[in-house]
């Protein structure tokens, strides 16, 4: 195949329907006698998850290339021209996977492609890896599957050579150039780039005052600064645990690569999650962390209130959150341990702490979901800034019911002694004042995270009573 055509009446002429080589539709345990598909079963409008295999369906697309890589067949469909985004949509992984009609599953995949996505089915069928060993494999598998598409990466924050290249005349054979692998289990798509949040949100007024304190020159321009995430969600339902990560990359946005920072993030794909992946913002007047001390609460139940509002959209069960931040990532996912953040003292503490002599209205980030609570099941922190936040009597209601008001954590310290002293502090104040916590301590630098990996699957499994 001539995967570089010119013109668009040729592209249009060599679009192809790749049969029999994506392995994803109806569960095997649904087919009909005959062998041929039935419709999925979705009792009352919901769907269901199951371990049947799934069999192949069509897709429609320009390229397609397959290959197989330590036991695991890969099969990537494009469609030509550059692309930046990926997903790995692993099948057959011995977990349940939803239950769909042979045309959702397509319907999904070749709405990626249209999106300039590049599609790479990995098909576990012949290696099945018990239990958690299934997550620890989304190191090898994002290697493998970039290495199947051909992929280039290019550097970044965190993604830097010699696993990226410099090299701007490198050629890859599917036309992907992605830095982001969203790993996807059946049924699940992704939305890139959702901006839920503006500077402008805040009252003009507060921001002028942020700049004031701070000696900085007010630019009503400011406002136009946004923050972001990634969704990944299953596109019919059923509703389903949400894994929300904020990042801590202050200077650029980062890559959904299994990195350490993000390869939980990508691991507890495989548990059926919904995924947040949503970038840092950093003030654009006062930086880390001096502007984002006046209104760092009030953004954090703001987020948590937006998750909440779109949960039917995004079919996620608001009852089942885990807000998950590693380093300076840590501090959002520490504010939202508190039940009572979204009201006072709580939820404008910061700005009270600063002085600021305002109205009410002028200091308070509104939100059209203001009446929604912002409590979460659980967090897991990589310990850094959530320590200082953790341990704060004034950020945390330590003297008002702390075991009702503080949610189950679960805190890994690094390899700093300093790190490591502080987590102590923290797990011992929970414990002594009854509010359920789980911790990992790392003697050395370990990548990736070690036994804190493994122990914080299985505290997020208990938590958020997952059973598909």
């Amino acid at each position: 195949m001539n995967m570089k055509p010119n013109g668009k009446s040729l592209a249009k002429l060599m679009r192809t329907v790749c049969l029999a080589l994506a392995w994803f539709g109806l569960p095997l345990d649904a087919q009909t006698p005959a062998g041929k598909a039935s419709q999925a079963k979705e009792p009352g409008g919901g769907l269901e998850f199951t371990l049947g295999e799934i069999p192949p369906v069509s897709i429609a697309c320009e390229g397609h290339v397959s290959t197989t890589k330590n036991g695991v067949k890969f099969d990537v469909f494009f469609d030509n021209g550059r692309k930046s985004n990926a997903v790995i949509y692993a099948i057959n992984t011995g977990r349940k996977q939803l239950v769909l009609t042979p045309d959702k599953h397509k319907a999904i995949l070749e709405d990626l492609i249209r999106r300039k996505f590049t599609v790479i089915v990995a098909d576990f069928r012949d290696k099945k890896l018990p239990g958690i060993e299934l997550e620890k494999y989304t190191v090898r598998l994002t290697e493998d599957a970039r290495a199947a598409a051909d992929g280039i990466l290019h550097p970044s924050a965190l993604l830097r050579p010699p696993l990226a290249t410099k090299d701007a005349a490198a050629v890859s054979k599917t036309d992907t150039f992605a830095n982001d692998y969203f790993t996807l289990m059946p049924g699940f798509t992704v939305r890139r780039d959702v901006a839920w949040f503006h500077y402008s949100d805040i009252p003009e007024p507060l921001r002028k005052e942020i700049a004031t304190q701070l000696g900085k020159p007010f630019s009503a321009a400011d406002g136009g600064k946004a923050n972001t995430y990634d969704l990944i969600y299953p596109a019919h339902g059923p509703a389903v645990g949400v894994l929300t990560h904020y990042c801590s990359s202050e200077n650029e946005r980062e890559d959904y690569y299994p990195t350490e920072k993000t390869y939980l993030v990508m691991a507890f794909a495989f548990k059926n999650l919904a995924v947040i992946h949503q970038q840092y913002f950093n003030d654009p007047v006062g930086g880390y962390p001096k502007g984002y001390g006046y209104y760092g609460d009030q953004f954090a139940a703001s987020f948590i209130r937006h998750v909440k509002g779109n949960a039917a959209s995004y079919h996620i069960d608001p009852r089942k959150i885990c807000a998950f931040g590693h380093s300076k990532g840590s501090e959002v996912p520490g504010m939202l341990v508190n039940r009572l953040r979204g009201t006072p003292p709580y939820f404008d503490a910061k700005v009270n702490f600063k002085k600021v002599n305002l109205m009410e209205k002028d200091r308070t980030i509104p939100s059209p979901f203001s009446g929604l609570p912002t409590d979460i099941t659980c967090a897991i922190f990589g310990a850094g800034i959530a320590n200082q936040e953790m341990h704060n009597d004034k950020a945390q209601p330590w003297n008002n019911h702390p075991a009702t008001n503080l949610s189950p954590f679960f805190i890994y310290a690094d390899h700093r002694a300093d790190t490591r002293l502080n987590t102590r502090k923290v797990v011992a104040k929970a414990e002594a004042n009854g509010v359920p916590v789980e911790t990992v301590e790392q003697e050395s630098h370990t990548w990736p995270i070690g036994s804190a990996y493994d122990k914080a699957s299985a505290f997020t499994d208990r938590m958020l009573d997952l059973h598909y």
